[in-house]
C-alpha cells in the first residue's frame, strides 16, 4: 500500500512539472523511488523515463495546437540529444548518481528562484554572441548534446538544463521554450527507456512501473492546459513556485532518509 502511495504521489508531483515547465518526470520520480522505496537507482530511472514518453508526448499537444513548440529548431536539439542519451545510458549504468542527484535538485531550487525573481519576459532575445543563423543553429546543437548526456548518464536534469538554454542563451518565450522542451523530451525519454532497460534485460517492479505510466501523463496533461491558458507573468511564477517547492521538498527527503 505504501508503494502505491509513493508512486501515485511521485507521479503526480512529475507529471505537474513536466506539464508545466517542460521538466523530465525521472527528477521527481526517481529520488523519490529511491529515497522511499529502496529502488535500484537505475531501474528508478527507467520507470521515470518510461513515465516520461507518454506524459510528455500528450502534454505537448495542447503546446503545439497554441503554436508553442519551434519544431524546425527543435530537431536541431534532438537528434544530438537523442544519440548522446544512448551514449550516456550506457555509461551511467555502472555509475552512482548520487552526488549528481543533490546538483540537479539544488539546481531546480535555484531555477525557480531564478522565474520567480526574474521572469522569462514576453519578448526574449538570444544573448548578444548568438548574433547570426549558423552561431544559432551552433548552439541549439550543442544544447542537444549536453541535455542527451545529462538525461542519458543520470536521467535528471535533462529538461530543466534545456529550460535554462532556451530562456537565457536562445531568447525563447516562457511557452515556447516550454512547448518546445516537452516536445524533445518525448523523443529523449523514448530513447532513454529503452536503453534503460535494454541493459538492465527485466522488470523487477511492474507494479510501480503501471502506476508511474498511467498516472503521470493525467497530471501532465492538465498541467499543460493550465499553462497554455495563463499570461506569461502567471506561467513564470507558477513554474517557479512548483520548482522551488518540488525541489526542496525531494531535497530534504534525498538528505534524510
Amino acid at each position: 500500500m505504501f508503494e502505491l502511495l509513493v508512486c501515485i504521489a511521485a507521479s503526480l508531483g512529475a507529471g505537474m512539472t513536466a506539464g508545466l515547465a517542460g521538466i523530465s518526470t525521472a527528477t521527481v520520480i526517481s529520488p523519490l523511488l529511491i529515497a522511499l522505496l529502496g529502488f535500484d537507482a537505475y531501474e528508478a530511472l527507467g520507470i521515470a523515463l518510461a513515465a516520461d514518453v507518454l506524459s510528455s508526448a500528450l502534454a505537448a499537444i495542447p503546446y503545439g495546437r497554441r503554436r508553442h513548440i519551434c519544431y524546425r529548431k527543435s530537431l536541431l536539439v534532438l537528434i544530438p540529444a537523442a544519440i548522446f542519451t544512448y551514449l550516456g545510458s550506457y555509461v551511467g549504468y555502472s555509475v552512482s548518481h548520487g552526488f549528481l542527484s543533490y546538483i540537479s535538485l539544488a539546481g531546480m531550487i535555484l531555477m525557480g528562484i531564478k522565474f520567480l525573481t526574474k521572469p522569462v519576459r514576453e519578448e526574449n532575445t538570444p544573448l548578444r554572441f548568438v548574433n547570426s543563423r549558423s552561431r544559432e543553429v551552433v548552439c541549439h546543437l550543442l544544447t542537444g548534446v549536453v541535455i542527451g548526456s545529462i538525461c542519458g548518464f543520470c536521467g535528471v536534469g535533462g529538461g530543466m538544463m534545456m529550460l535554462l538554454l532556451f530562456t537565457v542563451l536562445l531568447g525563447y518565450d516562457m511557452k515556447n521554450a516550454v512547448g518546445t522542451s516537452i516536445f524533445i523530451m518525448t523523443a529523449i525519454a523514448a530513447v532513454g527507456a529503452i536503453s534503460h532497460y535494454a541493459f538492465i534485460g527485466t522488470i523487477h517492479h511492474f507494479t510501480a512501473l503501471a502506476v508511474c505510466m498511467v498516472t503521470t501523463p493525467m497530471a501532465a496533461i492538465v498541467a499543460a492546459r493550465y499553462a497554455n491558458r495563463v499570461s506569461n507573468q502567471i506561467l513564470n511564477r507558477t513554474v517557479g513556485t512548483s520548482l522551488f517547492i518540488v525541489g526542496l521538498l525531494l531535497l530534504s527527503i534525498h538528505i534524510f532518509s
